[in-house]
């Protein structure tokens, strides 16, 4: 809900510390890390509109470099670097190029030298992002300094610790649920990258200093990187205004079925080998269909891979071309991404697959696996960017089928929804939404607690039963005793006797955390909630909701407005089964970040609503209240404005 947003000071320092930055990058994990920093340098305050939270960012950044540990050469990087705004901290070479528990964290941690905890606390940092759980022990090792100089009077408390999860390393790995555990414990507030991610930490995890809070994690898409989206702008511009050949008239056709992730066993390429074998046999390979596998991995896995890759095309002219095995920059990728028809994103499951977003803004549709299990399918949903399909139970075979029988208008019109998606969100958009993110109170205080529960109960509130009609919306606020007419407006009744009229829950995916986080990021989370409610309550037909501000004395002015749905209670038997529809409406709303849902009910032969404000959370049990709305007869202005939302 926007209701209440917490504004940020003009200017903030922020520590942010990496494992993988840009020294050897070899995952997403530096390419996003690099991002971020990016987007908090490039931010200008004066981009924001009066009523936002103008601000700038002064950022330090910790990270790991891979070395030899020469002594000389330390020293010479450390001096090189601070006023560049970045320390790196010298770890073993032969350690590098991995992110779980075999990586070089002790010796992160433990060769930070004492110049750098010196530059570290001079810098008097408002807030730490940290990224995974391997940049603990560097925040425990901080925060330690920070306490010695406290205790000796010369230093302010240690900042607060705001956690970056790329990835979830439990997921895949149980042996890294203390160490994520741990992390969450310290932080103040989790940001994650998909749904499933967050999902998956408050079910895994616990939070709070007594292990009784329940884990809730921002959800923040990660955003193109700005060569990507620079080479990706570019390349639209080029292909318009027409998509035609200069010489023939005829128009570009697309080609390359392509796979670009990683060559390791938890990206399941060999499904995409698999699938170039059997289309393949088919003979289904020539000048409309050419596959490329992009493969600079070099391991025992990779190799055997690419070696069946080979075989599989060795009779398509200029087979040779077809495995790629260096390392791409972005203006080779975005090369190979405009020649490409379907990309095929292989694996089950994939914290966000990145590269199906940077396929997209391109031109480029993916293939992703069917059931919402990878967190790029969040932005680009079925058929608005990406074609699902049921890796985890259909056969290669039905795979090739789909390939080869997918039409070529189906394939323009989804590639064009999801290059508008991908195109519109950018580095210093995810910084600004991680600025907000990190500023929400994780203990609210019971003033903060008290404003929030008041914008709740005294809002406006407009719902339909039928998403598609304008006439019949129902708009009210809340009952002082008197309806619009004049009449006595009496309190509910509970008896019995009485017949339920109407019942259902309103939501919204809008404002996620109290964040203002625009109309562009609001369009997209409304869709991801549609598409998660019609998964949840396949009988329901979904109305629309809105709900705004509402102040009597001005009527017509709407400080926020949250679109949303009303899911209408269907008649289902007994008491239990609406209060497991309701359980299903709060983990959804806990899922895209709400703090609370409205359920509304109107009995037979009474005039206003019962509406009562019920918390998404146990730890926001304070928003919870029960109010009197009446049918309004609100200024047409304002009228409008709703009906039109």
């Amino acid at each position: 809900m926007g209701a209440l947003l917490v504004k940020k000071t003009k200017k903030t320092k922020v520590l942010f510390i990496s494992y993988e930055y840009t020294f050897g990058t070899f995952s997403g994990n530096g390419v996003l890390a690099a991002s971020t920093v990016r987007g908090f340098l490039n931010d200008d305050s004066s981009d924001f509109d009066d009523d936002d939270d103008a601000m700038t960012t002064e950022i330090l950044v910790v990270c790991a470099r891979p070395t030899e540990l020469e002594e000389e050469l330390r020293m010479e990087k450390e001096d090189e670097e601070e006023d560049k705004g970045v320390l790196s901290v010298p770890v073993p070479k032969s350690k590098w190029g991995r992110l779980d528990k075999t990586c070089a964290h002790e010796e992160f941690a433990t060769n930070v030298s004492e110049k750098q905890l010196e530059a570290i606390v001079k810098f008097r940092a408002d807030v730490v992002l940290g990224v995974d759980w391997s940049s603990l022990e560097v925040c425990e090792r901080i925060r330690k300094r920070y306490q010695e100089e406290e205790e000796d009077g010369f230093s302010p408390p240690p900042p607060p610790l705001t956690y970056l999860n790329y990835r979830v390393f439990t997921l895949h790995d149980e042996s890294h649920r203390a160490l994520e555990q741990r992390m969450i414990t310290a932080s103040t507030h989790v940001i994650c990258l998909c749904i499933n991610d967050a999902k998956f930490l408050r079910d895994a995890f616990v939070g709070g200093d007594d292990g009784k809070e329940m884990v809730v994690a921002v959800v923040l898409h990660p955003p193109l990187r700005e060569d990507v989206l620079r080479n990706a702008k570019n390349a639209l511009a080029r292909e318009q205004p027409s998509l035609v050949t200069s010489t023939t008239g005829a128009k570009k056709k697309r080609n390359a079925l392509t796979c670009v992730v990683r060559l390791s066993k938890e990206k399941e390429p060999e499904r995409f080998v698999e699938l170039v074998e059997e289309l393949a046999k088919r003979d289904a390979f020539g000048d409309t269909l050419v596959p490329i596998l992009v493969a600079p991995a070099t391991s025992e896995f990779a190799e055997g891979l690419k070696k069946r890759f080979r075989e599989a095309t060795k009779n398509i002219p200029n087979a040779s071309e077809l495995c790629i095995e260096s390392f791409l920059n972005a203006t080779q990728l975005g090369e190979i991404y405009s020649r490409t028809k379907l990309n095929v994103h292989p694996c089950r499951k994939d914290a966000y697959g990145m590269t199906v977003i940077e396929a997209a803004a391109f031109g480029a549709p993916s293939l992703v696996c069917s059931g919402g299990k990878v967190g790029s399918s969040e932005l680009l949903m079925e058929n608005q960017g990406v074609f699902s399909f049921d890796y985890e139970n259909k056969s290669v075979e039905a795979l090739a089928d789909f390939i080869t029988n997918i039409d070529e208008n189906r394939l323009e019109e989804v590639a064009k929804i999801g290059r508008e998606r991908a195109l519109a969100y950018d580095e210093t958009e995810y910084a600004r939404l991680i600025s907000k993110g990190m500023m929400i109170p994780k203990e609210r205080g019971v003033e903060t607690i008290r404003e929030l529960a008041e914008s709740y109960a005294n809002a406006l509130i407009a719902f339909s039963l039928d998403y598609e009609s304008r006439e019949s919306v129902t708009i009210m606020t809340r009952s002082r005793g008197k309806d619009d007419d004049g009449d006595d407006v009496n309190i509910i009744s509970s008896s019995s006797a009485k017949t339920i009229e109407l019942e259902g829950w309103i939501i919204t995916a809008d404002n996620p955390h109290s964040m203002n986080t625009g109309i562009g990021a609001n369009a997209i989370a409304k869709k991801a909630l549609e598409h998660e409610l019609l998964d949840a309550f396949p009988r329901v037909q979904l109305g629309r909701s809105l709900t705004s501000e509402y102040d009597s004395d001005d009527p017509d002015e709407m400080k926020w407005i949250e679109c949303g749905y009303f899911v209408p209670f269907i008649g289902y038997k007994t008491e239990e089964s609406k209060m497991s529809v309701e359980q299903r409406v709060l983990e959804i709303g806990r899922n895209f970040g709400q703090n609370a849902v409205y359920f509304i009910s109107r009995t037979s032969g009474e005039k206003a609503f019962k509406v009562t404000v019920v918390p998404c959370c146990a730890n926001m049990d304070a928003l919870r209240s029960t109010v009197e709305m009446v049918p309004r007869k609100i200024p047409s202005i304002r009228r409008q404005v709703v009906l039109d939302y």
